[in-house]
């Protein structure tokens, strides 16, 4: 398994770990006993007027190689009311969302969105989640959904 460490101003806060490869079991195990955090929390700290929230923390990764700072949720169930006050204080919010499931990519935007004055949903292309357009089409389209100019 691939670890996922969880940094903060402080340090690693926790790890995640995703099974490479086809496997049985899931593909994605958490620390037993340890609660929903927001992985790239360092983002918050980044000067920008606007930050990304995606689902997952690959995706928030390419978000951020790609020019946007971003940060990750670890799924629908993750996300935590309580987050929303990270986004005040942004002119934009935009919550990248899935296409390559089964619907879970928009319930996550539309939750998130929900609680966040300031949330823009972007969707990206049907059968994409932000790392594999980035990968297939570069961070230019990305920028360029967002309509952000660098």
């Amino acid at each position: 398994m691939l670890s996922i460490p969880y940094l903060t101003r402080s340090g690693v806060v926790t790890l995640r770990f995703r099974r490479m490869g086809d496997g049985d079991g899931p593909k994605y195990r958490s620390v037993p006993g340890d609660p929903p955090r927001i992985f790239n929390a360092n983002a918050l700290l980044v000067p920008s007027d606007h930050i990304a929230i995606c689902e997952g923390e690959f995706d928030a990764i390419a978000s951020t190689i790609a020019g946007i700072p971003a940060v990750g949720i670890a799924g629908v169930s993750a996300w935590k009311s309580y987050f929303a006050r990270c986004f005040k204080g942004y002119r934009a919010v935009y919550i990248l969302a899935d296409q390559d499931d089964k619907g879970q990519g928009m319930e996550f935007a539309e939750k998130v969105a929900e609680q966040i004055k300031n949330a823009r949903i972007s969707p990206m292309p049907a059968g994409h989640d932000v790392n594999s357009f980035v990968l297939q089409d570069g961070r230019e389209a990305l920028l360029a959904q967002l309509e952000i100019k660098k």
